[in-house]
């Protein structure tokens, strides 16, 4: 690892979590506000990324931290998680994109089932190539874009 934004993701075993709380959601809503208040964004579930680059040290540091102040989460823990987080693109548009494309087909309305897969697979590639040439990329020559 190296001075990077971070990723963490864990599971806890719901079984042991019983043991120590009524309620299975009061641990993650603890692990959260600690996260939240270290420098991390809730991305998913049990899933944190580093707002900023840290170190190995920062990041070794904090999980003694977790485990100090959260006595029962070692014995709770089934995988814990740490990576670095390289480049990452958002392709949120993609998908927003796509409804777009879903209403011009239910106004279109093709006659065969066929030719309105064909259509939609046709503008999202188009739409896939237009978003890759926004964010400068060349589009992959994969076969699996083709299909």
């Amino acid at each position: 690892m190296s001075l990077s934004r971070k990723a963490i993701n864990f599971d806890l075993s719901t079984n042991e979590l019983k043991k120590h709380f009524k309620d299975t959601r009061e641990p993650y809503i603890k692990i959260k506000t600690f996260m939240l208040e270290n420098g991390f964004e809730h991305r998913q579930y049990s899933g944190y990324a580093s707002k900023e680059p840290m170190d190995d040290d920062k990041i070794l540091t904090l999980t003694r931290e977790l485990n100090r102040k959260f006595s029962w989460l070692s014995s709770c823990i089934q995988e814990f998680d740490v990576t670095d987080i390289g480049e990452q693109y958002s392709l949120n548009h993609i998908f927003k994109d796509f409804i777009s494309i879903n209403k011009d087909l239910e106004v279109k309305s093709p006659t065969k089932e066929h030719s309105q897969k064909e259509l939609a697979k046709k503008q999202l590639m188009k739409q896939v190539k237009q978003s890759l040439q926004r964010d400068n990329k060349e589009p992959s020559k994969d076969k699996d874009l083709e299909r």
